[in-house]
């Protein structure tokens, strides 16, 4: 599945829209690269940064459905 990007290299602003700006704590890509090859996964730091990035927007869309009035 192909990402949706603008020219510019970033989302689009349609699918931001549906994402909520709560703020979250990031774990440093060490420690994610740490713990992915500790469970056994080959990836490199690009692909980690990604893996992250989508972990974030699922959890801000859980805390988005469940603690909102929206």
């Amino acid at each position: 599945m192909k990402k949706a990007k603008s020219k510019n290299g970033s989302q689009q602003p349609e699918i931001n829209k549906y994402i909520p700006s709560i703020p979250l704590k990031k774990i440093p890509p060490e420690k994610v690269l740490q713990i992915l090859r500790k469970a056994g996964h080959d990836v490199n730091e690009e692909q980690s940064e990604e893996i992250m990035e989508f972990l974030y927007i699922i959890v801000k869309l859980t805390l988005k459905e469940f603690f909102t009035s929206d």
